[in-house]
């Protein structure tokens, strides 16, 4: 238990790291382009550690659809994240896309049969307020030019914040699925090449270019790579030692890190009203945890 405990909390230090990461990145060369070349070096860098990975499961007719669906909610998951972090604030985009937790825990104990306790229903509760609060007064963030109709709406990287945490909460649990049969490690370039064939041909038909970085641009979008792969290793190996429903939690702590560093050193400064939405999400996290 303790060894997922530790896991999770890398996972949580990783994603956060991997947060500023993707959001240069995608800053630098476009969404679609920093999601390919960070998951194609993350692929990489896993590769040679899978030798020590073990599988438990052969695979199945269904282990098809699995992939499928990771393949699905992967890409959902990163596209929005990418986009949201290109054109959002962090402080903002990052405790939304922290309510994954509660869908992952949620179908973690339909599919797991995890028990739930009193304490984790408020975490989750805490973490749905806070979220609803987040993009209730997110509006406030959009700039001062905008013409009424358009800031009386939702800003599309808000949205994308809401796919991403669908997206995640439903790619979890289909790993803890896919695991027995690929390997706790084999998974993750099992899932990034799922997400690239269905992102690819979508890229190619709307003219996106998928040109490699060129100059720094290499250095967000590795390091995007690298600590990406590492939080998803560390919550891939966490679920051998600890249930699910409590590594979950644990890892999405990512979002108080990154909402400090984001008031610190980017120096964003959102309304009262969403910093208290952001602290809910973190408290429910917490809770959740606990």
């Amino acid at each position: 238990m303790l060894l997922g405990v530790v896991l999770g909390l890398s996972a949580s230090a990783s994603w956060a790291l991997a947060n500023v990461a993707v959001q240069r990145s995608a800053r630098h060369v476009g969404a679609l382009r920093a999601i390919l070349w960070a998951q194609l070096a993350g692929a990489l860098l896993i590769l040679p550690l899978l030798v020590f990975d073990a599988r438990s499961a052969a695979p199945t007719p269904l282990t098809a659809l699995w992939v499928l669906l990771a393949g699905v909610a992967g890409l959902l998951a990163y596209g929005c994240m990418f986009f949201a972090f290109e054109h959002g604030r962090l402080t903002i985009a990052v405790p939304v896309m922290s309510s994954w937790a509660v869908i992952a825990s949620g179908l973690a104990l339909l599919i797991f049969r995890e028990p739930v306790r009193p304490l984790q229903l408020a975490g989750a509760a805490s973490v749905i307020a806070g979220a609803v609060v987040v993009s209730r007064f997110a509006r406030s963030t959009t700039d001062a030019s905008s013409s009424g109709a358009r800031a009386a709406r939702a800003p599309r990287w808000l949205l994308a914040s809401f796919g991403a945490a669908l997206g995640f909460g439903l790619l979890i649990p289909v790993i803890g699925l896919l695991a027995p049969v690929t390997g706790r490690l084999g998974v993750i370039p099992v899932v990034y090449g799922a997400d690239l064939a269905l992102g690819l041909p979508l890229a190619l038909r709307f003219g996106v270019s998928l040109a490699p970085p060129r100059g720094r641009a290499w250095i967000a979008v590795l390091l995007a790579g690298l600590f990406e792969t590492a939080g998803f290793a560390c919550i891939a190996l966490a679920t051998r030692y600890a249930p699910l429903a409590l590594v979950s939690p644990l890892s999405s702590l990512a979002s108080a890190f990154t909402v400090l560093y984001a008031w610190a050193v980017l120096r964003e400064r959102p309304a009262r009203a969403v910093l208290l939405g952001a602290a809910l999400v973190c408290l429910g996290v917490l809770t959740l945890a606990f």
